[in-house]
Formats: structure tokens, sequence, C-alpha cells
């Protein structure tokens, strides 16, 4: 558990476990249904947007891949997750290769730097070769990761631009081992 405290507020950043499992899965429907605008993905006959990656990430299994879903709690409310894995489009694979692939603040607390504390926390926590990337359409998130993984590495990361059967859109990679 880390805890943060930012702008008069106590955020716990908590790996989560299989009893946080329902709560997450709800978090992750508000976040498909955002990004739903970007992915073109439509919810199932029953509302539900598929992340058939999901329970994977609370198996013995996919830990040893680098898995890690990460709950983040504001003055001991739920207000997001960020979901960490070990692949990537253009890093290079090694057992410290980090990819947060899905990373969601509520509304309610957005526009106040809480996001950009708590992905700080994240990267310090977590050495290593880092991967973020943003679909080209969704220009919020690549101004946010651009804005904050420049001030995180001082300018120290690489983007590439992706057009193919993988990705279209932007990476970022930086690495931060040697900061710890």
């Amino acid at each position: 558990m880390n805890i943060i405290h930012h702008g008069g507020h106590q955020i716990l950043l908590l790996t989560a476990g299989t009893g946080d499992k329902p709560l997450l899965r709800n978090l992750m429907q508000l976040y498909l249904h955002e990004i739903s605008e970007f992915t073109g993905a439509d919810p199932d006959d029953h509302g539900i947007f598929d992340y058939p990656e999901f329970d994977y990430y609370f198996t013995a299994e996919g830990r040893q891949e680098g898995r890690l879903p990460i709950l983040i709690r504001i003055d001991g409310t739920a207000a997001g997750f960020a979901m960490i894995n070990g692949f990537s489009l253009v890093a290079p694979r090694t057992p410290s290769t980090r990819h947060l692939s899905d990373f969601l603040i509520l509304r309610k607390w957005r526009r106040r730097s809480i996001g950009k504390a708590v992905v700080r926390e994240i990267f310090e926590s977590y050495p290593g070769l880092w991967e973020i990337k943003q679909r080209r359409e969704h220009e919020g998130a690549q101004r946010f990761w651009r804005n904050v993984i420049r001030e995180y590495t001082a300018g120290g990361y690489k983007e590439t631009e992706l057009n193919d059967d993988r990705w279209d859109g932007f990476v970022q990679t930086f690495d931060n081992s040697s900061r710890l």
C-alpha cells in the first residue's frame, strides 16, 4: 500500500486482491464506457463491456507475467485504478518492462493534479522500462500522458508513432531503473 497526501486528500494505492475484483470490475465498466468513444466498442446484450484479460490479472500466472491491478482510493472512497502488465509494443520485453495499459481517475477528482501524483507514485514504486500508449483519436489522453511523462522524466523519454495492425496512436517509453 502506498499513501500520498495531495491537495488535502489522502490517496491510497492498493494492489487489488480477489476481494477487490467486484469493485474493480465496476470501475472498469466506467472506464470502458468512457473510452468507447475512441475504441468503438459496444456493450453486450446485458450492457457489459468486455475486458477479456480482467480475471487473469488476479491469477498467479498473471502476476508472474507482470500483471498488477492497482485500486486507487481517495479519502477512503474508490476513485480509480491502474492496470499494469509486462507487455510492450516498442520497448524490449524484459522482466522489468512495465506497461501501464489502463488508467482511470473518476471525473470528480480530475483537473486537480491527482492523476499526475498517482502516476508519479506508480512510476517510483515500480522501476523499470515503462511504456504508455494512447489512441490517435484520444487527444486528451495524449496531452495528459505527454505532460506527466515529460515532467517525470525531465524530457528523457522517447515517443513513437504507430499506425499498423497492433496500434494506431502514440507510445511513450522511458527507463526509470536508475532513479532508485
